[in-house]
């Protein structure tokens, strides 16, 4: 049998920041999936719509040891799992998606966080983490003119309060009023 090695990363901010797992996770969980709608047609009864791929979706578990073993770890030199579990806290908490590489595989995808759970007993973290396929979106300025056409029927009443002026008349006395804005 070939072995294959493999190196889990996740990474944040085009790879400014980067964490690989210690501990290869055993199996990891992929869900490949397709939207469908289901319709009722009169006389020939439920019929399927087949839609476009949905996210794919990625899960496993392992955890985060306090310290190195060569046993089980893949490499030496991470840092704590409280230094873990605070940056997977950021990452998730920042609004922008991480990017998820399984090396010797297909898997280098941008997800996003879903679950992050873990169980921390004094040292190692135990955790089983779900990741779902980000999809960029961009939103483009299409320039569309819409064109009112008006029924004729007249025009918009004007609705601005009309302005009034006062005029004092010869002998008029000044009120308190003229008597504040003339200074």
């Amino acid at each position: 049998m070939k072995f294959k090695h493999l190196e889990f990363w996740l990474t944040w901010n085009n790879n400014s920041e980067k964490l690989r797992l210690p501990v290869i996770p055993p199996k990891i969980s992929v869900k490949i999936g397709h939207s469908y709608i289901d319709i009722e047609l009169v006389a020939i009864g439920e019929a399927t719509i087949i839609g476009d791929p949905t996210l794919e979706e990625y899960s496993f578990s392992t955890f985060w040891p306090e310290s190195y073993d060569p046993g089980v770890c893949d490499y030496e030199g991470f840092p704590s799992p409280e230094e873990f579990v605070a940056t997977m806290r950021r990452w998730k908490n920042s609004g922008y998606p991480i990017r998820f590489t399984v090396t010797g595989s297909d898997i280098n995808v941008p997800v996003t966080i879903r679950d992050f759970n873990y169980e921390w007993n004094g040292f190692d973290v135990d955790f089983q983490l779900t990741l779902k396929e980000y999809r960029f979106v961009t939103v483009e300025n299409t320039g569309v003119n819409i064109l009112f056409q008006t029924t004729g029927k007249g025009k918009r009443p004007d609705t601005q309060q009309a302005k009034v002026s006062a005029t004092k008349k010869k002998g008029e006395k000044e009120s308190l009023v003229d008597k504040y804005l003339s200074r």
